[in-house]
């Protein structure tokens, strides 16, 4: 037997840990509410010799339906501390719980962030973003455990390396994000950047918090009804030179400067160029109101999701050239 603070348990349906409500069986699964339960966690997958998946709220990820042959640790180090503009969560924390406590305290900056499902320690993996704002710009700094040395370490935020979607952690795969430290202001003002905001004449921060969740509301899925882990592929980006011929072709195409390319709208090329909204298979379909996003019926398998996107990235490969990347991490 192996001695542990905290129990590993056996053959965990995994399907009511994800947004998607779709997952077959984890071999172990721990859940951990400290650094010394983790700990004890990570020894008992190396003494068994076992595969890890890093589990939080669940929101960006899709499960096959035979489950995942190894341990599952399910993050749950929950709070906030919050310090005049400096807030510090830990990794288990609702991210949209923490949104709501900081509007409450008049803290700008992560507020268009609102309504997005998971927990704090996923936000700074893929870099989330939405409305026009992206949490790169608000972090200070990230703690996390490497898995292998079990040491503690703290990247400033020009160490996590933040891209669209992305960072060091994500790529890396080394570290399990502990506590993320997050700068917010109490001088701010309303980014009605993004095309839907920027009709209304919001002032506060609850206005503007109001505003995203509606928003939201009427984009993704009722998670009540149905499963969803948000936008299902990263908008491409592209050249410049292939930018300008789609420009040419779809003139409405709606393009923005990115890092390494130029970001064209994904929403907009299955929507209008390929009418491609509901497209269905099995219990799967593309979202009604929001192409990027996949939904599942309660009677969807993972293997309906698959082959969807597997669908959706033919057509963009055939029609247009462009090879898509998943945003949603797929397991098994």
């Amino acid at each position: 037997m192996f001695a542990s603070l905290m129990t590993i348990e056996e053959n965990v349906i995994l399907a009511p840990y994800t947004t998607f409500r779709i997952g077959g069986p984890a071999r172990f699964f721990a859940r951990v509410k400290n650094v010394d339960e983790l700990r004890e966690a990570l020894d008992f997958a190396r003494a068994q010799n076992q595969q890890l998946l890093i589990l939080g709220g669940g929101s960006n990820v899709l499960i096959d339906d035979d489950g995942f042959d190894g341990l599952v640790i399910k993050m749950e180090m929950e709070g906030a501390v919050f310090d005049n503009e400096l807030v510090v969560a830990d990794a288990g924390e609702s991210w949209d719980a923490l949104v709501e406590k900081a509007t409450r305290k008049d803290l700008w900056g992560i507020e268009n962030l609102s309504g997005i499902p998971g927990t704090v320690g996923a936000a700074p993996m893929q870099n989330i973003g939405a409305y026009g704002q992206e949490l790169a710009k608000s972090v200070l700094w990230v703690e996390t455990l490497d898995k292998k040395s079990g040491n503690i370490l703290r990247f400033d935020n020009s160490r996590c390396d933040f891209g669209y979607r992305t960072s060091h952690f994500k790529r890396d795969g080394g570290h399990i994000i502990l506590k993320v430290a997050l700068k917010l202001h109490k001088n701010g003002a309303p980014d009605v950047s993004y095309r839907d905001l920027s009709a209304l004449k919001l002032q506060t921060l609850p206005e503007v918090r109001a505003a995203v969740l509606d928003v939201r509301s009427k984009k993704f899925p009722d998670l009540s009804k149905e499963g969803t882990a948000g936008s299902f592929f990263l908008n491409p980006v592209v050249p410049a030179l292939k930018a300008d011929e789609l420009a040419r072709i779809f003139p409405d195409l709606p393009q923005f400067p990115a890092q390494d390319g130029v970001k064209i709208s994904l929403a907009w090329l299955l929507d209008r160029a390929l009418r491609a909204k509901g497209l269905r298979i099995g219990g799967a379909r593309l979202f009604e109101r929001q192409p990027l996003v996949v939904a599942a019926g309660r009677n969807a398998a993972a293997g309906d999701i698959r082959a969807l996107a597997a669908k959706i990235k033919d057509l963009v490969r055939e029609n247009f050239d462009i090879e898509l990347d998943e945003e949603v991490k797929i397991i098994g």
